[in-house]
């Protein structure tokens, strides 16, 4: 497989990024533990569910909008149809042996869809494929972590990096925390994989040490709690747990103190081909790199040195009202530089959001197929977000080029603006019916063509 001519123009023509004092240096706590083989499965402590008013049936449900709809709609508002395509995405260097990538971004990662399909396009087993610097985002609706359980007690509250705020200076490596100064608050992890395989001999677990002591009860593969005080100095902080045969679980319960959870590290004695880090949020955005104490997040990767290193943001930013695109540009600026200065020898790619549309009434669709339709038409936008997008995308590559990023659209993959009704109706579906995230065959297929447009494949595969 041969690397394209502008991937390596890309790799040498990156420009100097700022540069910041040597990264923080976490302190570390070690805990010999005792592993054992044959741990059954992790139960999770059942809450009893929040009450809930019952919803009032919608007389008249959104749905997605029929082809016939689409096309009437148009017309109504005298609006032509944007045109499919846009610019020819710049390629990436092709990861090399033992490579090392970290993906950051929002609920179209999280589930891990499109970093799976990304391995397999790199011809490397899923077996032979690392995902072990996890963020603090488990127990989140609509993450997929690499492990087979994880178990968060009520008493946690996630902090967002992207939302800004005293926290968002001091993240774990995913721009999310999980916090609680309650007593008897506990997590859980199995952090096997789905065939019950354990393969980590040391499991870090990542924290914000304070001022004040922090109890914690530590058990390891069902056996009894041990306790440990956690009073070093102030700053970035790892409890490891450290056995001489692979852990399957690892409970954490809360005795005194506070706790800000930044996630873990899980460490093999076997390295595997291609290291993936995915830290994706629903909900996130890419401001979630403008605030960060950057020693502080840098400290977390210590020997990691990512070969390449992609932000995916943007849906989200657009659905803003009104979208503000002098705004995003000096928020995406601002981040972009924060990332070249943690890694300033990676190369980086930005991905650009994908095509979002807008459900109509049931009434319109059932209206139209009866010859009835045009009464409504006029009032919708169809292309509302499509255009917030496009324009996301367009300055993705304008700050890209000048950070010396490749960069990558969704959008355009897709076949251009008001692709999503498209992608909808297709057999399977590719877009979920939200209009705003894809089926689990979108994502395959945008990571199939994110490879190819990388210059990661062959063109005819």
């Amino acid at each position: 497989m041969r690397l394209p001519i502008s991937a390596v123009l890309i790799a040498a023509a990156v420009p100097a990024a700022p540069t910041f004092a040597a990264p923080l240096v976490p302190v570390v706590t070690t805990l010999p533990v005792q592993a054992h083989p044959d741990v059954g499965n992790l139960e999770c402590e059942r809450s009893a569910p929040a009450p809930r008013r019952p919803a009032t049936p919608n007389p008249d449900p959104l749905e997605v909008p029929d082809e016939e709809v689409v096309q009437e709609i148009v017309q109504a508002q005298a609006e032509a149809a944007p045109a499919p395509g846009g610019t020819t995405p710049a390629a990436a260097p092709l990861p090399g042996p033992a490579a090392r990538i970290a993906i950051w971004g929002d609920s179209h990662l999280a589930a891990a869809f499109f970093s799976e399909e990304l391995a397999r396009q790199l011809k490397v087993p899923l077996d032979n494929v690392s995902n072990v610097l996890l963020p603090a985002n488990m127990g989140r609706a609509g993450v997929r972590l690499p492990i087979r359980r994880s178990c968060v007690s009520p008493q946690w509250k996630y902090e967002l990096g992207y939302l800004g705020g005293d926290h968002a200076r001091t993240p774990g490596p995913g721009l999310v925390n999980l916090v609680t100064e309650q007593a008897g608050a506990t997590l859980a992890w199995d952090v096997r994989t789905d065939k019950r395989v354990a393969n980590y001999e040391r499991v870090r677990i990542l924290y914000q040490q304070t001022a004040a002591p922090t109890v914690v009860g530590i058990s390891v593969d069902g056996a009894a709690e041990t306790q440990v005080t956690l009073d070093r100095q102030p700053g970035p902080a790892v409890l490891e747990l450290a056995a001489d045969r692979p852990i399957s679980q690892v409970k954490m319960r809360l005795i005194v103190g506070p706790m800000r959870l930044h996630g873990l590290d899980l460490q093999a004695q076997r390295a595997s081909q291609l290291a993936m880090d995915v830290f994706g949020y629903p909900g996130a955005t890419v401001a979630g790199w403008k605030t960060p104490q950057l020693d502080y997040l840098a400290s977390w990767f210590g020997q990691r040195d990512y070969q390449l290193v992609m932000l995916e943001f943007g849906t989200n930013e657009g659905a803003a009202r009104p979208f503000d695109s002098a705004a995003y540009r000096r928020t995406l600026e601002e981040s972009v530089r924060n990332m070249r200065t943690v890694f300033p020898q990676a190369a980086c790619v930005l991905i650009a959001p994908g095509d979002r549309g807008v459900l109509v009434p049931q009434s319109v669709n059932r209206g139209k197929r009866k010859g009835k339709g045009k009464a409504k038409a006029p009032k919708i936008v169809l292309y509302r977000y499509s255009r917030v997008h496009a324009e996301i995308g367009r300055v993705q590559r304008e700050v890209g080029a000048a950070a010396g990023c490749a960069t990558w659209s969704m959008l355009e993959a897709m076949g251009g603006m008001g692709a999503a009704y498209t992608w909808a109706r297709q057999s399977p579906p590719l877009m979920a019916r939200d209009l705003i995230h894809f089926t689990v065959p979108g994502y395959r297929r945008f990571a199939r063509e994110f490879a190819r447009d990388m210059g990661w494949t062959d063109a005819d595969k």
